[in-house]
């Protein structure tokens, strides 16, 4: 699937059990594949590849820590009201002049987003194109946080006691529904896309990917949002 402009649309690809590479396309831009045979998105029941545990499933949705690891990449991504953001990880600040691209990953259900995310960044990292690619991971949790705690960057937009959604029920995370505290489910992702759009002023492509339940996800929200 060849990226297109983010200002005529998105390239949407369902993640599932897929492992991605970089190649150069013949018109000198980038592309990206799909090979169904692999899953390097997903990591492995109990990893703690880049420092993320993956834990056993449950009633929830994911494995969210807050605060998250990796809080110097944590953000917090305004939604509809200041009470209420969506926590993301990026793999270079807003404002990067160098940024061309743009990955949005989506974890999969009882997964974390640090593990998808810094899966995701190894990929890019492997095809060097770190510099001018950034990786970013939005967290479905299935417990709130709050936007002091889970990120030291708050803005004007988010309050520091703001909260971050949550859902219970995976049913409702996959499906777009209503989250337990303050935002539905294609909102959050809507939002995290202008986010990106406006923080990085050069960018020029970007693609929106899931694993398994976050991939079933994607495909609803492209159809629907």
């Amino acid at each position: 699937t060849t990226c297109v402009d983010c200002g005529q649309e998105h390239s949407l690809l369902q993640a599932s059990h897929s492992q991605y590479s970089w190649d150069r396309a013949s018109s000198g831009g980038d592309a990206i594949r799909t090979h169904r045979e692999g899953s390097a998105l997903r990591p492995a029941m109990g990893s703690t590849d880049g420092g993320e545990h993956q834990g056993t499933q449950g009633s929830g949705n994911s494995n969210f820590r807050c605060p998250p690891r990796h809080k110097r990449s944590a953000y917090a991504v305004p939604l509809s009201s200041p009470d209420v953001f969506e926590p993301v990880l990026a793999s270079h600040p807003p404002g990067s002049e160098a940024v061309e691209q743009a990955i949005i990953v989506v974890h999969g259900a009882w997964r974390s987003v640090e593990g998808y995310w810094s899966y995701m960044k190894k990929m890019v990292r492997r095809q060097h194109r770190e510099d001018r690619t950034v990786v970013v991971g939005p967290s479905f949790g299935d417990k709130p946080c709050s936007a002091a705690k889970w990120s030291n960057k708050t803005s004007d937009q988010v309050r520091s006691d703001a909260r971050s959604p949550y859902w219970r029920k995976l049913s409702r995370f996959i499906f777009g529904g209503g989250s337990d505290h303050g935002a539905h489910g294609f909102e959050v992702l809507d939002s995290v896309v202008e986010w990106v759009q406006a923080s990085y002023p050069r960018l020029q492509r970007l693609v929106v990917t899931g694993f398994s339940a976050g991939g079933q996800y994607v495909d609803r929200w492209a159809a629907l949002s």
